[in-house]
């Protein structure tokens, strides 16, 4: 390969894994707390109330549950935003999910994740569904 293309290629993936901005932390919370059931990494993305909510939940589930055991069968889930309202500090975010559970048996809820840049990271500080 010649090394323009591997520069190229290198910027390319370096671009793309960009992971600090309100919408891929959001994101990459749904994805690990409600896809994954993975509070631990969630919690690697969470800061103020959002934290001490997960906090809570590991402690509760600790007694049925090992830290970082993952399910061996998780529901199927999708989510799409659905709003988004920002100001100078904060990006509040609204997604629908949709969780199927078996071909008959399909739920939906809304969730409400707020972000805040806490030094120089962005992090979810508080979550919410409804």
């Amino acid at each position: 390969m010649k090394p323009r293309y591997l520069l190229l290629l290198t910027l390319l993936v370096f671009a793309c894994s960009n992971r600090n901005s309100p919408r891929a932390v959001s994101e990459d919370f749904i994805y690990n707390y409600y896809q994954r059931a993975d509070q631990a990494a969630a919690l690697l993305l969470s800061h103020g109330l959002a934290a001490q909510k997960l906090e809570d939940e590991i402690a509760r589930v600790s007694e049925v549950r090992e830290p970082g055991q993952q399910f061996d069968e998780v529901p199927n889930m999708t989510y799409k935003p659905i709003g988004k309202e920002e100001d100078e500090a904060h990006v509040l975010f609204n997604y629908q999910l949709t969780i199927k559970i078996s071909d008959t048996t399909t739920h939906t809820r809304k969730v409400v994740i707020q972000t805040e840049q806490i030094d120089g990271r962005w992090k979810v500080v508080n979550f919410d569904e409804y």
